[in-house]
């Protein structure tokens, strides 16, 4: 079984990734030799953990589940960034691209994740200030 078989098998019965954070909602990045970016995720808490050294020694390790994990694969397609398997400590990865990640996840999601609405998308809520803009009415 390869290592991505292995990934999928034990992400398929948890149902859930887990990721180094930064703070809230900044995760580990990693970047390959052509400016193509990756979030490293890991099938366990124990390997995240083991990956949380030398620039991520600071990072909490925390998890996400598949229903919240779907609605920011959708975002970090948008973004062009994609997703690292399980990354190495000798900087080999293996990229899963972040909609083809999304396609494999949705089915096995459930609607528990309620994203929240961006405060630009509330209506009536704008202020348009003095000497921004005039509403259209």
């Amino acid at each position: 079984m390869s290592n991505l078989e292995s990934f999928l098998e034990v992400i398929s019965e948890t149902r859930q990734v887990w990721l180094l954070e930064a703070m809230t909602g900044m995760f580990a990045m990693l970047e390959d030799g052509d400016g193509n970016s990756y979030i490293p995720v890991w099938e366990s808490e124990e390997l995240a953990k083991k990956a949380a050294v030398e620039d991520w020694e600071d990072y909490k390790v925390t998890d996400m589940g598949f229903s919240e994990l779907v609605v920011w694969l959708k975002e970090l397609s948008r973004d062009e960034i994609d997703i690292a398997v399980s990354p190495e400590k000798d900087g080999q990865i293996m990229a899963i691209a972040s909609s083809n990640f999304r396609k494999w996840v949705k089915p096995l999601a459930d609607d528990s994740y309620q994203e929240e609405p961006d405060e630009d998308e509330l209506d009536g809520d704008f202020d348009y200030g003095e000497g921004w803009a005039e509403k259209w009415e």
